[in-house]
């Protein structure tokens, strides 16, 4: 269900919303069956900054939190932020924080490594295909525990390359491994342990 901050349902966004739970049920393997997140509109900057408890930059125009998702009001999501608005890009960024809700119901809100729960979105919400495909891989591992705008430019990519050419289930098991881990290194371990190579730059490839 989608709300504004005054709980107004916006119907286009509903229906958003349960086409992409039906995914992530599917993808994710396990049904959500009560208590599903909520969408919240936010009319502006200045309420976003509250909700946030902190200044937030000019791009970031969404998040999840404790299983609720938060977006700038469509309304004023070029006025507030530095993005120009379209109905596809605004209908992936639902998507790619719903899509964190059931990565952190998997994860037990691990919240590490940023990238792979970055990538994971990206992925899931089809943003990757508006973004410019990297020549190679060089920085996307090194977002462990910091995020930044940088995240989202291979994240998405890796995951793909991960979920197309090893199957969905191996990602799963990735995403569920990270309960258990604290560092760079536990996660290089546990990666490969599942997928039988090293966590390394080379042995991912543009797809």
């Amino acid at each position: 269900m989608v709300y504004k901050i005054e709980t107004i349902p916006r119907q286009k966004l509903d229906e958003i919303y349960e086409k992409s739970i039906e995914e992530y049920i599917d993808f994710f393997q396990f049904n959500w069956k009560y208590n599903r997140p909520k969408i919240f509109l936010i009319p502006d900057r200045k309420t976003m900054d509250l909700f946030a408890g902190h200044k937030t930059e000019s791009w970031v125009v969404g998040w999840a939190r404790k299983g609720n998702v938060y977006l700038l009001d469509d309304q004023n999501y070029e006025k507030e932020s530095n993005h120009k608005y379209s109905d596809e890009e605004y209908f992936a960024l639902a998507k790619h924080e719903l899509a964190h809700c059931f990565s952190d119901v998997v994860s037990n809100s691990s919240g590490k490594p940023v990238w792979l729960l970055e990538g994971i979105s990206i992925f899931l919400s089809g943003q990757y295909k508006v973004k410019p495909k990297p020549k190679v891989f060089t920085a996307f591992i090194d977002f462990f525990e910091n995020g930044g705008s940088e995240v989202y430019k291979e994240s998405g990519f890796a995951v793909m390359f991960l979920v197309e050419k090893y199957g969905k289930e191996k990602l799963i098991s990735l995403l569920k491994g990270t309960k258990e881990i604290k560092t760079k290194e536990d996660f290089a371990k546990l990666f490969k342990s599942i997928y039988e190579f090293e966590l390394s730059y080379e042995n991912f490839e543009i797809i």
